[in-house]
């Protein structure tokens, strides 16, 4: 149901290769509503929101997360370059935005790189994501391109990875690392962490930001036995992501707790 509705208002508002203005998704997953939608079938860079596909494409096909792997660093990344398990990498890339970390993973799939973001858009194409393409494992290209009403699918998607839910809203993550002989923990901070902070019920989250993608936020969210998914693209600024997210969740996502008293 949700695709024809979704087709319906695609027939009614053309795509447009350069979005002017933020586009935004509500979608209630358990009532197959769309609940409030702007721009929502133009297509655009998504930044960092790619690692939610990145971090599915790997779990995936490897199981054994406590291997280590070299950490490899042809970008910038918030760790020094070192051994890191699979499982550390993955943390980092969903809590942190790590884009060695994306790097890293995607060059250990099977056949590399080029394999990974092929297994990429082959996943995209499974979960009907028709507007979508991937070019690279960490969102820096601007060539990775979707809509807010085709993330709706990758978001939902991403829920039935525990993984995916436990690490993209931990308010951040430790890391043990190794300097001079001594042991040094760093601490990452999540990078949607004043949402996570504010509202308990983001079950997955995953923020964005380039200068062409401008500032973007994913999310999926379980509120009263209801499941939602939150899309912003191509906030003008941080705190525009930030109240407009915010916005959308007390506006859209009641609580009916509340209501009824």
């Amino acid at each position: 149901m949700f695709r024809i509705i979704l087709a319906c208002l695609l027939w009614f508002v053309p795509p447009l290769a350069v979005a002017t203005n933020a586009s935004t998704f509500v979608y209630n997953k358990s009532q197959d509503d769309i609940v409030s939608a702007n721009n929502h079938t133009q297509l655009r860079s998504i930044a960092s929101i790619t690692k939610v596909m990145t971090a599915m494409v790997y779990l995936d096909y490897h199981q054994y997360l406590n291997t280590k792997i070299r950490l490899q660093t042809p970008v910038r990344s918030n760790l020094p370059r070192q051994d890191y398990s699979r499982r550390d990498l993955l943390a980092a890339m969903l809590v942190r935005s790590d884009n060695a970390a994306a790097e890293t993973l995607a060059a250990d799939y099977p056949g590399g790189r080029e394999a990974f973001i092929r297994a990429m858009n082959a996943k995209a194409r499974a979960l009907r994501m028709t507007s979508t393409q991937f070019v690279d494992p960490s969102g820096l290209s601007a060539g990775n391109q979707s809509t807010a009403g085709d993330l709706v699918e990758m978001m939902l998607a991403s829920v039935r990875y525990p993984i995916i839910r436990e690490a993209s809203t931990a308010k951040q993550a430790s890391f043990e690392t190794f300097h001079q002989q001594k042991i040094r923990m760093i601490e990452l901070p999540n990078t949607n962490r004043p949402l996570l902070l504010e509202f308990d019920s983001i079950i997955v989250s995953k923020t964005g930001w380039t200068t062409p993608a401008g500032w973007c936020v994913g999310m999926v969210v379980e509120k009263d036995r209801q499941v939602y998914v939150v899309v912003v693209l191509g906030s003008r600024t941080k705190q525009e992501r930030f109240d407009t997210a915010r916005r959308l969740m007390i506006n859209h996502i009641p609580d009916r707790q509340i209501e009824e008293l």
